[in-house]
């Protein structure tokens, strides 16, 4: 679910008579590498809005646009600088980043001048094919006015944005299906770089079949609570849970991004109120929702690609399916271009399929 909200940070510098005021976001924790393709006019983001006042005589002026990035341990680099040709501005001009890029203003590009350094660019969307968005690190953006002879600056704005590239929300326990000894359980997850949560606890109804359903309405809600941790308790204030009754959980937080505030949602898993019951171990533990769906997903396009006893041999895994990238658990657009790519059978084989057992 997107929402359309938007923290601006304001910026004004002048020199003498022109001044100039920068409507932006405040953060940017994620940007859409298709929200900077200016070949996509009629669907490009609101990024910024630029307001120019003059409040003097009527004065011919230029635009300096440059956009450095600084990703990993690689030093800060500039991976555009653009210049205007001189413009009028009367009194007030006012464009976006849209504007710019539709020609909708009086402001020319100065072709002979400005620098698209596109084998940089290349990297960059080389880096960001696997996920869609802007590797994470360090992005510079920075606007001058000049006069016409380019011998004073009239006003300066700079903002930088550090691109983290948070994804998910990763659920740790109670595990998914577990049975808790208490009315009271402490709910940890995984979510690195988020900085704000909202925990969801539900009372499973015995009308509702689906996690879906559960998670749908307030009158089934037992406990919500806004934190800044991955971990919290069950409060004794709160209503207690019951033994012997199926409850739901999810946690959910914000990030911004390239569109706007966006809300990303953890999975919706279940666990049982056992109360007095001695604790056994189970000898396997259920798949998660995601696990589920990409391991279905998987033996699929293994079939359909003619890889029929690996397909086989993954239909036997019961529990602990992660699809691993370099040694690290992938994210899930990351699955999914592994997915695209199996399913081209004209172009990838599977080589090597490897099951660890725990």
């Amino acid at each position: 679910m997107k929402k359309i909200l938007f923290f601006v940070f304001l910026s004004t510098l002048a020199l003498g008579q022109v001044k100039i005021q920068v409507s932006a976001p405040a953060t940017l924790d994620q940007v859409n590498i298709a929200d900077l393709d200016v070949s996509r006019l009629t669907d490009l983001p609101l990024l910024f809005v630029v307001t120019i006042t003059n409040t003097g005589e009527p004065i011919n002026i230029k635009l300096h646009f440059q956009v450095f990035a600084k990703i990993g341990n690689e030093p800060e680099d500039i991976f555009a600088d653009a210049w205007s040709l001189p413009f009028t501005v009367e009194r007030v001009l006012n464009f976006t980043n849209q504007d710019l890029a539709s020609g909708r203003t009086n402001i020319k590009s100065d072709k002979g001048r400005t620098q698209i350094y596109e084998e940089k660019i290349k990297r960059i969307k080389e880096l960001a094919q696997s996920t869609g968005r802007l590797p994470a690190g360090r992005y510079r953006f920075v606007i001058q006015l000049l006069n016409e002879s380019e011998t004073s600056v009239l006003g300066t704005w700079e903002k930088v944005y550090e691109v983290v590239n948070p994804s998910r929300i990763d659920l740790v326990s109670p595990s998914y299906q577990a049975e808790v000894r208490t009315q009271f359980p402490i709910f940890k997850w995984i979510a690195p770089y988020f900085k704000e949560f909202e925990i969801y606890v539900y009372e499973k109804l015995p009308n509702q079949t689906t996690p879906e359903e559960v998670v749908s309405g307030d009158k089934n809600l037992r406990w919500r609570y806004k934190t800044s941790e991955t971990q919290v308790q069950y409060p004794r204030e709160a209503l207690p849970l019951e033994d012997g009754k199926t409850y739901f959980w999810y946690v959910k937080s914000y990030l911004q991004g390239s569109r706007g505030v966006e809300e990303v949602r953890s999975e919706i898993w279940n666990f049982d109120v056992k109360l007095g019951v001695p604790s056994v171990p189970r000898a396997t533990l259920s798949l998660t929702p995601e696990q589920k769906r990409n391991l279905e997903n998987l033996i699929r396009i293994l079939n359909q690609s003619g890889n029929n006893e690996i397909a086989t041999l993954l239909n036997s895994i019961v529990s602990d399916f992660i699809v691993l990238i370099n040694g690290r658990p992938a994210t899930p657009s990351e699955i999914e271009e592994v997915f695209r790519l199996l399913g081209d059978r004209n172009k990838y084989e599977v080589i090597e399929v490897t099951i660890e057992e725990k």
